[in-house]
């Protein structure tokens, strides 16, 4: 029935909650906005994350959509933003990683120590790098910036239930690989940069 729908149609009926316009937008949109996501990452999970998200975004915000171009036009121009986001974030991820490794460097640690702490440092942020994009969003948000619940939620428009479970999840993740000591090790060390 929706596949002779034009883009205008499905996005009226979109705007109006209808989720089987939802359905066909995604349909027709999803391949290719992956292939082009994939193309500007080359992470295919992390290709994934984006494309999920975009599309949690629409359905999300599906009521007060206003959107003054074509919908392919609107979806790969949201699709740019959040890739530059991504990118965004993962600079900040490396700055974080840089910092503890300079922290590292200027302490007067005997050598063994410092590497000890060097290497386990840097497998948690990979680990912490690993995490889905918006929960490791949630989780740096939250753990390195000292951003609460509250502040989480207003910056990403979320609710706060679903940043408390993306901060417990994310945990509970790293927990399964590293120790308590571990992730305290990293926290202390970044609470003193």
């Amino acid at each position: 029935m929706y596949n002779s729908y034009s883009d205008e149609q499905l996005l009226s009926l979109l705007k109006d909650g209808d989720i089987g316009a939802f359905n066909m937008i995604y349909d027709r949109y999803s391949r290719p906005l992956y292939l082009y996501i994939l193309s500007k990452t080359d992470r295919g999970e992390t290709s994934k994350d984006v494309l999920q998200d975009l599309f949690a975004t629409l359905w999300e915000k599906r009521f007060t959509l206003d959107i003054h171009l074509s919908l392919r036009s609107y979806l790969y121009q949201s699709v740019r933003h959040k890739i530059i986001d991504l990118y965004r974030k993962d600079s900040t991820y490396r700055k974080y990683l840089q910092q503890l490794i300079e922290h590292f460097d200027a302490q007067p640690h005997n050598i063994s120590e410092t590497y000890d702490y060097k290497a386990k440092a840097s497998e948690v942020f990979e680990a912490i790098n690993r995490l889905p994009a918006r929960m490791k969003e949630i989780f740096m948000l939250s753990r390195f910036e000292n951003l609460s619940i509250e502040q989480i939620a207003s910056r990403l428009d979320l609710s706060q239930q679903t940043v408390k479970n993306q901060i417990t999840k994310a945990l509970k993740i790293l927990r399964t690989h590293y120790t308590q000591t571990d992730l305290l090790m990293v926290a202390v060390i970044l609470s003193i940069l």
